[in-house]
């Protein structure tokens, strides 16, 4: 029996004093095929609700979380471009008009050869760039392309290279990803995930303390180095 993952209830109508209620839950595709028969998409059960079947996809609520989301980073982007537009001005600059279409920022690129290079403009793209590749186990890659030199010369200056960087990523991948997956998802609102900027141009994202309690890994540090922002480290 499918379990009940979300009960999204919603007042679509009324009968009399009694209101309809539709109740989300998610089915994986792959029911269908294993079972003979067709599968209802919908039902109402014997107390009136009505049961729909979403297969592989957001239910509802996943969907108006994730649209707020966006909205909220895309609203965040747009004011930092403001600022970074003010601030050229008052350096005596000519920034090109803020309604001026954005070039299109890619923080990974796969070129037709295979090579795959990644950028990161701000800590959000070093945080979803060293997602993918511990996604991916692309270790090299991440040592390659996301790592601050800082990191590879301590790496070095201890005998140690991309093999035992490599291996240390695979060990911790699992714990690493949990907070790069959460550090990701609070990193535009909320009181859980904190962000301290320096003066070297450096971010530091942590967990507040009562959250950070729950994670083996809960700090991130990230450096600029050559116009490109890089992971120093993942403590």
């Amino acid at each position: 029996m499918i379990g009940r993952l979300l009960a999204a209830v919603g007042v679509l109508g009324a009968v009399g004093c009694t209101p309809q209620v539709t109740e989300y839950h998610r089915r994986p595709g792959f029911y269908r095929l294993a079972t003979e028969g067709d599968l209802p998409d919908e039902f109402v059960d014997d107390n009136g609700r009505t049961v729909k079947f979403i297969e592989d996809g957001l239910l509802p609520s996943e969907q108006i979380r994730q649209d707020r989301e966006r909205a909220e980073r895309e609203e965040a982007s747009r004011k930092r471009r403001e600022a970074e537009w003010e601030a050229a001005v008052a350096r005596g600059e000519n920034p090109p008009p803020l309604d001026a279409p954005l070039p299109v920022f890619k923080s990974r690129e796969e070129l037709d050869d295979g090579t795959v290079v990644l950028r990161a403009l701000f800590p959000d793209h070093v945080l979803a760039n060293t997602m993918t590749c511990l996604r991916n186990q692309e270790y090299q890659l991440l040592w390659d392309q996301v790592l601050a030199e800082v990191t590879k010369e301590e790496y070095l200056e201890r005998d140690m290279g991309p093999e035992e960087f490599a291996a240390f990523c695979a060990k911790n991948r699992s714990e690493m990803m949990t907070t790069l997956h959460r550090m990701n998802f609070g990193y535009y609102g909320g009181s859980d995930v904190l962000i301290d900027t320096f003066e070297d141009r450096s971010v530091r994202i942590r967990f507040s303390p009562q959250l950070g309690r729950q994670f083996v890994f809960r700090e991130v540090l990230v450096v600029m180095e050559r116009n490109n922002m890089k992971l120093k480290l993942i403590r």
